[in-house]
């Protein structure tokens, strides 16, 4: 301490005889420095709380409203996938289905060819038959004329000669009716005769 100041640093209050220490120690720097970082600090604490705020007020709430988007979409791709699953299911199921019906179709067509060559066959058969029955029928119509023919030939001679015979017959009837009258003329004139002689005796 210089002379001449020894009074007056007597009179220093407490803090004021501190800064004199610390500035003849040397520290009064540091503590400069000290004071220059707390500057710093609550600086940097402000800045800190203003990005706390920050977060807390808009970009903790975008995050959140981000997850539930990414939860939405997970959730909308595990249902989209489930259903593209599905669809594959149900087109394999629907293709499936689909050749057995084509399947049963072919087998369907092939059973209906076969009855259709069947009908064919028996057809063709019913048409050869009734060609034939139809040349027996033409055979026998023929042989049936031609037989009778010569029977209807006979038949028209017996007609003939029968008509002929009953003409006669006939002639030789009414020539005996006209002998049987005259006979009974004769018998009723030889009766009324006798009868009245037999009444005069």
């Amino acid at each position: 301490i210089m002379q001449g100041r020894i009074t007056k640093v007597l009179n220093m209050k407490p803090p004021e005889i501190l800064s004199m220490l610390e500035e003849a120690a040397g520290t009064r720097m540091y503590e400069m420095k000290k004071d220059s970082a707390l500057k710093t600090l609550e600086k940097k604490q402000s800045k800190v709380d203003e990005i706390d705020k920050l977060l807390d007020q808009e970009i903790l709430p975008a995050l959140e409203k981000l997850r539930k988007e990414r939860m939405q979409y997970m959730q909308w791709a595990n249902g989209n996938a489930e259903l593209d699953r599905l669809k594959r299911f149900c087109i394999a199921y629907e293709y499936i289905q689909a050749e057995k019906v084509r399947d049963n179709t072919v087998s369907g067509v092939q059973q209906i060819k076969l009855k259709i060559m069947e009908k064919d066959d028996t057809s063709t058969r019913l048409k050869e038959e009734i060609e034939e029955m139809e040349k027996k029928i033409s055979l026998l119509t023929a042989e049936k004329e031609a037989q009778l023919g010569g029977e209807l030939q006979t038949i028209s001679e017996k007609a003939d000669s029968l008509s002929c015979s009953l003409v006669k017959e006939t002639s030789v009837m009414k020539n005996q009716e006209e002998l049987l009258k005259a006979e009974k003329k004769t018998a009723q004139k030889v009766t009324s005769n006798g009868c009245f002689q037999h009444l005069l005796s």
